[in-house]
């Protein structure tokens, strides 16, 4: 997960936002790797996303299945929105569980 959110920021470094919403490329690689992120989500062992409550999983687990069935009638506003507000508490979340895993 934490190679998908710096793979993300990469794409939308130095990107406003009416740019985002405009580049075909830099939205393709944020989508795609939204679904990283919610795939390695849906394998994380249930007691490990217990142990960090306030991270969104389902919603996070929601918007993989949006990008990857719902591609047409995705809002990049939304993608806008979650990479500008979420990644920094997912990369937060991640790390204390690699931790708690021993892998730090």
């Amino acid at each position: 997960m934490l190679e998908a959110t710096a793979r993300i920021r990469h794409h939308v470094e130095g990107v406003v936002k009416a740019d985002f919403l405009n580049g075909a490329t830099s939205f393709d690689a944020v989508a795609m790797n939204i679904v990283v992120i919610g795939e390695s989500v849906v394998h994380l062992p249930p007691e490990l996303k217990a142990g960090e409550p306030e991270t969104p999983w389902r919603q996070i687990v929601a918007s993989r299945n949006l990008v990857a069935h719902g591609y047409p009638e995705l809002d990049p506003d939304v993608i806008w929105t979650i990479i500008t507000t979420q990644l920094d508490s997912l990369d937060a979340a991640t790390r204390r569980m690699l931790t708690k895993l021993g892998e730090t």
